[in-house]
């Protein structure tokens, strides 16, 4: 199955009014060539409908969406291939799975839940909260002709962050937060295990945050992969992976310091697993963060 993730080339016939190495904002859709095979996205889409029709399938479930429509596909879903109306257009947000773990910190856990749980949803806005998704969709636009400087960054960042808050605020007001939907025992467990991870990325390991949890490894790694589709240590590699990347941003701290406050035994062991996580030393990541 093809995977589409950030590095996926854009098409050349679709319009984009903003592109960094972890956002992208689309439209003018309509004009695309529709994938002819199912595909594993690997990043977090929302897409709010302007005009026309269009239907797609996610994990088996079609989606029929019409003007006013939003929908949410989060990272693991498989897409298909869908058909669009001749006077569809609308609007797409493209978030790396990366930057969306790095825009949580902080937040409250019932959007880490459905920003970090793989889900896809639709639901019908208001004219207001439509223009409340344009809104922060022309905010992010008006940023694309400044320099990409840390300036830039430290903007989006935190226009990403007020984003998912009201992003998430949408489907909260529906009802989406009710017992049935996010109170099992299982979604509880996980969104404590999610808290603890975000304060503690320096545990490491699976037996660490069982152990905070009371529950055994076998259990928790099943709690994992039954609400987020990944496993215990998948999840805590990509947070500690998140924080290494927002660490060496901060050239006050050195990579024996970060090291340290993520829990790695030494300096050396360190460089072996963001190494083995992302293809680079902690070194050139740091230069590539420049």
């Amino acid at each position: 199955m093809k995977k589409v993730n950030f590095n996926t080339p854009i098409p050349h016939d679709l319009h984009v009014d903003y592109l960094d190495k972890y956002v992208v904002l689309l439209d003018n859709v309509h004009q695309a060539r529709y994938a002819q095979e199912a595909v594993l996205n690997e990043s977090f889409i929302t897409m709010l409908v302007e005009e026309g029709e269009c239907t797609t399938t996610i994990n088996d479930n079609e989606f029929s969406l019409t003007k006013g429509d939003l929908l949410m596909c989060t990272p693991g879903n498989v897409m298909e291939r869908g058909m669009v109306s001749m006077d569809f257009r609308c609007r797409i947000f493209i978030i790396s799975s990366e930057h969306t773990g790095e825009i949580l910190k902080g937040t409250h856990m019932s959007i880490t839940h459905y920003l970090m749980s793989k889900v896809a949803r639709a639901i019908h806005l208001t004219e207001e909260e439509q223009e409340t998704v344009k809104a922060f969709y022309r905010l992010f636009s008006a940023l694309s002709p400044l320099p990409e400087d840390k300036a830039r960054e430290h903007m989006v960042h935190h226009l990403l962050k007020s984003f998912a808050y009201a992003f998430v605020g949408l489907f909260i007001r529906r009802g989406y937060t009710t017992p049935k939907d996010m109170g099992t025992s299982a979604e509880i467990l996980f969104r404590k295990f999610v808290r603890i991870l975000h304060e503690h990325p320096e545990g490491r390991t699976v037996q660490f945050y069982a152990d905070k949890l009371n529950v055994t490894p076998k259990y928790f790694n099943t709690i994992c992969k039954q609400v987020s589709g990944k496993t215990a240590s998948k999840i805590i590699n990509e947070e500690i992976v998140t924080q290494a990347h927002v660490m060496l941003k901060d050239h006050d701290l050195s990579i024996k310091q970060i090291s340290s406050i993520l829990g790695f035994t030494n300096q050396s062991h360190f460089g072996s697993f963001i190494r083995k996580e992302t293809g680079l030393s902690p070194q050139l990541l740091r230069k590539k963060e420049l």
